[in-house]
Formats: C-alpha cells, sequence, structure tokens
C-alpha cells in the first residue's frame, strides 16, 4: 500500500509537470517588472531572441515574465501599483511566422503580481514562409489602481525589438543573405512554365511545400523552364543565385 501511494505521488508530480506549457528562469525573480530576455536595443543592451528556427523544423523559445508590485514606465513620473499583466491566450502576439503559436504559464496567461511566470513560442513553421527576419510584439494588459493600460511590449514605453531569424528548410541560409523578390520569374501564377527576366543566373532550385527538390527543365526551342506535367496546383518556392547574391521568389501553379 506505502509503495502504491509513492507512486501515485510521483505520478501526479509528473503529470503537473508535464502540464505545464514553460518553466521560468528563477534568475529573472529580482528583476524588474518585464519580459526576459529584454529586447534588443541596437547599440544598447538587450539579448533578444537568439535561438534561430528553421522551415518545417519544430522549435520552441521561452520568455520569463516578471511581475513585482510597482512598475516604472517611461513617460509616467510615478511608480504605478500592479494588480497582473496579463495577454489574450490568443492573438496577442503578432508578426509571428506562419505555424508558431504560444501558451503561457500559468495557462490563462494572467499573471498576479509578486509572481514569476513565462511565455513559450513554439511550433513548427511552415514551408508557405519566406526565410526572414520576424518582429514580434506582445500586446499585454496592465492591471493596476490606475485602470488597465494596454502597451505593445516592445513599443514606445519599452523600446527595443525583438528579431526571431528564419532560416530555409536546411537550416543552412541565414536571412540577411536571402532576397526576396517578386517578379524575377513570370508568368506568376503560372500554368505550367515560367521566364526569367534576366540570363545571369545559377543554381536554380525549385522545391514543394515540404522542402523537397522537384526537378524540372529548360525548353528546347527558347528560354522557358518547363514545370512536370503532373505537379499538382499551389505554392512552390524558387531559389537562384545572380551576381552573388541568393535569391528567393514564391510561384503559384495554377493550371486549372
Amino acid at each position: 500500500m506505502k509503495q502504491f501511494f509513492t507512486f501515485f505521488l510521483l505520478l501526479c508530480f509528473f503529470s503537473a509537470a508535464n502540464a505545464q506549457n514553460c518553466v521560468p528562469d528563477s534568475t529573472y525573480r529580482d528583476s524588474s517588472a518585464g519580459v526576459y530576455p529584454r529586447p534588443v536595443i541596437p547599440g544598447g543592451t538587450g539579448k533578444g531572441i537568439d535561438k534561430k528556427a528553421c522551415i518545417n523544423k519544430p522549435y520552441e523559445f521561452v520568455f520569463t515574465v516578471t511581475i513585482p508590485d510597482t512598475l516604472t514606465i517611461p513617460g509616467i513620473p510615478f511608480l504605478i501599483n500592479l494588480n497582473f499583466a496579463k495577454i489574450d491566450t490568443t492573438g496577442a502576439i503578432s508578426n509571428l511566422p506562419k505555424g508558431i503559436t504560444y501558451a503561457c504559464n500559468p495557462p490563462n496567461c494572467t499573471y498576479p503580481k509578486k509572481t514569476l511566470g513565462c511565455l513559450i513560442l513554439k511550433g513548427t513553421p511552415t514551408s508557405d514562409n519566406i526565410p526572414g527576419n520576424y518582429k514580434p510584439v506582445i500586446k499585454l494588459t496592465i492591471g493596476s489602481l490606475l485602470g488597465n493600460l494596454q502597451i505593445d511590449y516592445p513599443g514606445v514605453q519599452f523600446p527595443g525589438e525583438y528579431i526571431l531569424e528564419l532560416l530555409d528548410q536546411n537550416c543552412l541560409i541565414a536571412t540577411k543573405d536571402i532576397n526576396i523578390v517578386n517578379d524575377q520569374f513570370f508568368p506568376n501564377p503560372t500554368e505550367g512554365w515560367i521566364n526569367s527576366r534576366e540570363d545571369d543566373i545559377s543554381d536554380l532550385r525549385l522545391t514543394d511545400p515540404l522542402g523537397r527538390l522537384i526537378s524540372f527543365q529548360k525548353s528546347t526551342t527558347d528560354s522557358k523552364f518547363l514545370l512536370p506535367e503532373n505537379l499538382n496546383d499551389g505554392f512552390y518556392l524558387l531559389s537562384w543565385k545572380s551576381r552573388n547574391k541568393n535569391y528567393t521568389q514564391k510561384i503559384l501553379l495554377q493550371r486549372n
């Protein structure tokens, strides 16, 4: 009976631990109010989001939310007595790559004063994203004796920016190395062939939404590139090099 009771307690403990969406970093316990790591301020402080994401690869990044009982907001000449801070459980973080969502600990995303909580970005960026710098903004509601205050974090009161760098499906091409264009290849949408506005291109690749390489050929009679006849309608990604730069463009195949 004693062994069963011990097993039951352990089971409850691990179930509660697994139910948590994230675990806050206790090193921020005595920090001032805010979300940590802090946003990056050019030429200044802030660690920001230091973990890169890749298309079609699972991703997680944890923020720690520190809520003391007072808050200093730039432009307001006195301390604000806090009751809580909260975000909506959906739709409160803008500018995330498709496939990335968020969850909170506590699960209702309401952080009472004098507590330490966390917020996790998680998911798998989908292949219809374009590699690039995504700049998330968190919409916070601050509950105080003055009423509820709506703020953006980062924003006017809390300067800086979060930058989530999204790489390609191979996790090889850095955002800053890719030039996103919309009109190098035409027509777009296409019924099965495309042409380039420039001849100086190399390493031309076509991938499907899952990142798989698709073979295609160049016409023997003109400069057109012919897509496979059995290719399904939908979005595809072209990537190539030109004058020592990397480029990418979305192509919509629409035969019907």
